[in-house]
């Protein structure tokens, strides 16, 4: 156990009287006596090196650092650390002539802590203003129907996924009998991969439109096409007959496209260009379902070792989401926006709990 600064002078005081007591007596003599009084070594020696180099036992010198720290000290620490990015402690320390530890333990004491950044949409200064404004426009139309919500996405899928924490790491006895494929994750300049779109509500998937790489981008023509009149209104047939809904596209061009509005006016109810939010993804659930289907894909280190591999392992994990999972993560999407139109863009990446 760590010893306090007035057990080590106290321990320090005992050596001294040991020595004056016995005379020229050896270290490992003192070290052996004190040893069996429950001391460590290393903690003994210590002492007998102060006692030699003329150190007084009164350790009270230390126990004061912290005068040095008010004041100025303390005002000029806080304005080079907070609120500041790439602050290192280290360099903190030198500046200051102290350790890292006492430059922690004194930002500490002024309530300053370190926070890891978290990843955000990038807003630049009017588009925060124009998603908070457009985000309470569309909850309150959103309240006002009182629809069941769908919205579509698309997402590029590689043939592996390295960056997924569960497959960044491996276990091993040897690291040279490791094989390669294994040891390193090999990054290639235009890595092959696949587009996949779908649409999701409270109710169900729609089915999926699948574009292998040699197929060009998903335009306003393939979107309509394709996606829309081909996927999107068998989904609304099958599980939204009442026709109780709102359909909520992203903005990107293809979906308010002019040949894409002229077919959203006369089949669909869907939220307008005027009052969708831009760049909000953190209300958007559709992003999280992402997350859970590349991890299904990927999961236990998978490879696909072409297009059509790729595509059917996609199939197969995309029917092994169930209502429920579906309903609970559409839930709470009038919430989000909410908060987002009350307290700003950034609002739902706060943490609940203040620390």
């Amino acid at each position: 156990m760590r010893l306090s600064y007035k057990d080590r002078e106290t321990l320090q005081t005992s050596i001294e009287k040991y020595l004056v007591k016995n005379g020229n007596t050896n270290k490992a003599d003192v070290v052996n006596y004190f040893k069996k009084q429950g001391y460590v070594v290393r903690t003994i020696y210590r002492m007998l090196d102060r006692i030699s180099e003329g150190k007084p036992s009164n350790q009270s010198h230390i126990c004061n650092v912290s005068k040095i720290w008010k004041g100025r000290k303390t005002s000029q620490l806080k304005r080079l650390a907070k609120n500041k990015v790439g602050v290192s402690l280290r360099n903190l320390g030198r500046k200051f002539s102290v350790s890292p530890s006492t430059i922690r333990l004194q930002l500490i004491k002024s309530g300053i802590h370190y926070r890891k950044r978290k990843k955000t949409p990038l807003y630049d200064e009017l588009q925060a203003v124009k998603a908070k404004k457009l985000s309470r426009k569309l909850v309150n139309e959103l309240y006002k129907q009182g629809n069941v919500i769908i919205m579509d996405d698309e997402k590029y899928f590689t043939f592996s996924c390295h960056d997924m924490p569960q497959n960044s790491g491996f276990y091993t006895d040897d690291i040279k009998s490791t094989p390669n494929n294994v040891k390193y994750k090999g990054k290639a300049k235009f890595p092959k991969k696949i587009l996949v779109w779908i649409a999701i509500s409270e109710r169900g998937l729609s089915k999926p439109l699948i574009r292998f790489s040699d197929s060009c981008s998903i335009n306003q023509f393939v979107y309509k096409d394709e996606c829309l009149i081909k996927r999107l209104l068998p989904f609304i047939d099958k599980y939204h007959g009442d026709r109780k809904y709102i359909f909520w596209p992203d903005l990107a061009s293809a979906h308010y496209a002019k040949s894409v509005l002229a077919w959203m006016n006369e089949n669909l109810n869907y939220v307008s260009k005027e009052i969708n939010p831009p760049n909000v993804p953190q209300a958007r659930p559709i992003e999280n379902f992402w997350g859970c289907l590349v991890q299904k894909v990927y999961e236990d280190g998978w490879e696909a070792k072409s297009e059509d591999q790729l595509s059917r392992r996609i199939k197969s994990k995309l029917q092994e989401f169930d209502v429920n999972f579906l309903q609970g993560l559409m839930k709470g999407v009038k919430g989000k926006l909410r908060k987002i139109a009350d307290e700003g863009v950034f609002s739902l990446f706060e943490k609940l709990k203040i620390n």
